[in-house]
């Protein structure tokens, strides 16, 4: 059994489709902000450090490795991402929303 295509109405035919979630969004249930996490994984490669951004999103214990990696470099930088990763790990897990 084929099935007949359907006229649309004008507006329906005019109207974008639905979004597709953004990076907010699926960021809530995942370990780490994406964006700051793509900068910190680049930001330790400069310093040749590897980080897998899979294991840091499945790995906790992994994770916190890399921070405290970060945390002992000479990098103002790096550290303070490692601290703001830190800080969004920990209101995590305690539940607290994470800062805007």
């Amino acid at each position: 059994m084929s099935q007949v295509p359907t006229r649309q109405s004008p507006e329906a035919a005019s109207s974008p489709p639905p979004a597709p979630a953004t990076r907010r969004a699926r960021g809530t249930s995942q370990i780490w902000p994406h964006d700051l996490l793509e900068v910190f994984c680049l930001h330790m490669s400069s310093h040749g450090m590897c980080v897998s951004r899979a294991l840091m999103q499945h790995d906790r214990r992994h994770g916190l490795e890399q921070l405290s990696h970060a945390h002992s470099t000479a990098d103002d930088a790096l550290r303070v991402m490692a601290a703001q990763m830190c800080r969004h790990f920990e209101a995590r897990q305690s539940g607290i929303s994470a800062p805007h």
